[in-house]
């Protein structure tokens, strides 16, 4: 199974990545650049989330799927374009990706998006492909393409201890398609060798790709023809409601509400014995 990923560039040359499936698409439309070491360490995080293999320092979510990164540059001062997201898009999709996570974050005003990154978005999920993005680290009710768009599997962030990080987006354009999960105290590799924790709506997303993977895995284990749409259906079915001290007495801030692995797994899998939440 192949994971899709719109990010930095991991450095693959991380103890927990030797050995990971892991590739590196060329972005042959932007001319050759060098990439900001925050934007390394960056995809290097979520790379380990993924693919860190089995037994290693930083064993990832899915480290058996093939995880293909296409890495469109970017600047603390210069995003990532729309137009350079929607060519990533397009090529994880030629690819074969089953899933997609778009980590770069554009904002709008207008609940709207650039044309192109709506249209490759679009063509992936017509293509059966689910789509996750961050709701976005604007303190509130900003509205952030491409996880406002219809069809994507936006992702807020809540605290360690079940509160909802202020600065995870939501309002009415995430409505219906979007929840939240742990964004903090998330530990994953740093390119330095060693591993560092991060917080924020990427890190949640992180774990929400690596999730949805893993059960799109386990359908094809069971002989099942792989669904990934209907994965995604599960999780959003079966979130958990925050309460209204969780949610600082504005309850939309949980999006559809806390994801629930095991509630989803029984869905899917009704066949199996139940997951239980650790304790």
């Amino acid at each position: 199974m192949v994971i899709g990923v719109v990010d930095g560039p991991p450095d693959t040359s991380h103890r927990c990545l030797d050995g990971a499936g892991l590739h590196v698409l060329p972005t042959w439309w932007e001319p050759p650049t060098s990439y900001e070491p925050w934007l390394v360490e960056h995809g290097t995080w979520t790379a380990s989330v993924l693919a860190g293999r089995p037994g290693s320092i930083l064993p990832g979510l899915a480290p058996q799927c093939r995880v293909l990164f296409v890495c469109p540059p970017a600047g603390q001062d210069d995003p990532s374009h729309p137009i350079s997201a929607a060519r990533a898009v397009e090529e994880l999709t030629e690819a074969g990706a089953a899933i997609i996570q778009v980590t770069p974050a554009f904002h709008t005003a207008s609940d709207d998006a650039d044309p192109m990154l709506k249209r490759a978005i679009a063509h992936a999920i017509e293509a059966g492909v689910l789509v996750t993005a961050p709701a976005g680290n604007d303190n509130g009710a900003s509205s952030i393409a491409p996880a406002i768009l219809p069809g994507v599997l936006a992702v807020g962030a809540h605290r360690a201890d079940g509160h909802i990080f202020f600065f995870s987006n939501h309002g009415p354009a995430y409505h219906g398609h979007g929840l939240t999960t742990l964004g903090e105290a998330v530990y994953g590799a740093h390119p330095d060798g060693g591993i560092k924790a991060q917080k924020g709506t990427c890190v949640a997303v992180a774990l929400v790709t690596g999730i949805a993977a893993l059960l799109v895995s386990l359908q094809r284990h069971l002989g099942q023809a792989p669904h990934p749409q209907a994965v995604g259906d599960a999780l959003l079915a079966t979130t958990r409601p925050c309460t209204s001290r969780q949610a600082h007495g504005q309850p939309e801030r949980c999006l559809n509400g806390y994801l629930d692995l095991p509630a989803a797994a029984a869905r899917l899998f009704p066949c199996l014995p139940p997951l239980t939440h650790p304790q």
